[in-house]
């Protein structure tokens, strides 16, 4: 069994999926297994990727499996078939247009799990901006309470998991927004300890052709829906398995996180009307919970008054001043 397995998607990285290739070959970590799955890819990744392994590192040949799915899936179904394939004693994901910023990144989070005993290891992330700047983003998580309160992104690429916490019935994303939280929730509630790597180890890159960065209001529409289906099916299973109180604060907040896809279109009447509709029991419960912030207790309140778009209209102005002060 080899120590860490790691799941790597592919499709249209065709430009990026070198630099990828190479920060995953090139990890110092031995004990290692890639998994690299064709979702039906119409461009050259998956041949991009065998010429770097072929070429630059052939000591890695046995330790790279590659799958192609039947037929486009689309990065949920792409995942679960990869934890399907998994053989090692972790799991661990990377984004095919993304790359590893340290070639000693799995070998930490690896040697840190087994020296402590841990189910799961997380690390930070840089996170690429349209203008090319790079955010520091923390990744570390106490619990399933940081999960629900949206404090972590419970990203499956910054996350070490030690394969058997994972449940034989392990529920599947019902779509690309939200996916990484399914699992990772469903992993933290079954992890008996876990660690932090305090180092960014990732690099998300900006992809404006990504599903997240799509503009437009049925794209947003788009991604709206599925992590709505996605925050119904975790609650259910925190309800009906876990003993979690639906109109728990932590609930409440989770369920009103789900409508932030949608909340720069409420200017829009059939949107506004959508952003009502998700989970409109916690309405009367948001402004005295004690996990909302005020901040976005007092955006609650400008959009129920349909204030928001012209508060936003005037806070990017204020903004564009001081810059330009």
């Amino acid at each position: 069994m080899p120590a860490v397995s790691v799941i790597i998607p592919v499709y249209n990285v065709e430009p990026y999926v070198a630099r990828c290739a190479r920060s995953l070959f090139g990890q110092t970590l031995e004990d290692i297994e890639f998994i690299f799955i064709d979702d039906c890819t119409p461009d050259r990744s998956m041949e991009v990727v065998r010429e770097v392994l072929e070429r630059e590192f052939p000591a890695r040949i046995p330790q790279v499996r590659f799958f192609r799915m039947p037929v486009n899936s689309g990065l949920a179904k792409v995942r679960m078939q990869g934890i399907s394939l998994a053989t090692g004693e972790y799991l661990i994901s990377c984004d095919s247009d993304d790359e590893l910023v340290s070639p000693e990144a799995y070998r930490i989070l690896y040697g840190k799990a087994v020296s402590e005993r841990l189910d799961i290891v997380t690390c930070n992330y840089l996170k690429e901006e349209a203008s090319g700047r790079r955010v520091l983003v923390r990744e570390e998580c106490s619990g399933v309470r940081d999960l629900l309160l949206d404090k972590v992104q419970g990203s499956l690429v910054c996350r070490l998991i030690r394969r058997a916490i994972l449940p034989e019935g392990l529920l599947p994303s019902r779509g690309s927004m939200g996916e990484d939280l399914v699992v990772s929730l469903q992993a933290t509630l079954q992890a008996r300890s876990q660690g932090h790597v305090d180092e960014p180890f990732y690099l998300y890159r900006y992809r404006p052709s990504s599903i997240s960065k799509l503009q437009g209001k049925e794209a947003a529409i788009g991604r709206h829906r599925t992590l709505v289906a996605n925050v119904r099916m975790l609650v259910g299973l925190l309800v009906g398995t876990y003993g979690y109180r639906e109109d728990s604060p932590e609930i409440v907040c989770f369920k009103y996180y789900a409508r932030h896809c949608i909340e720069p279109y409420v200017g829009d009447r059939a949107c506004y009307s959508l952003w009502r509709e998700t989970f409109p029991e916690v309405d009367a419960k948001l402004l005295a919970n004690p996990c909302l912030s005020l901040e976005k207790k007092g955006w609650f309140v400008l959009i129920r008054l349909h204030l928001y778009d012209l508060v936003k209209r005037v806070t990017r102005r204020l903004g564009k001043k001081r810059e330009q002060a």
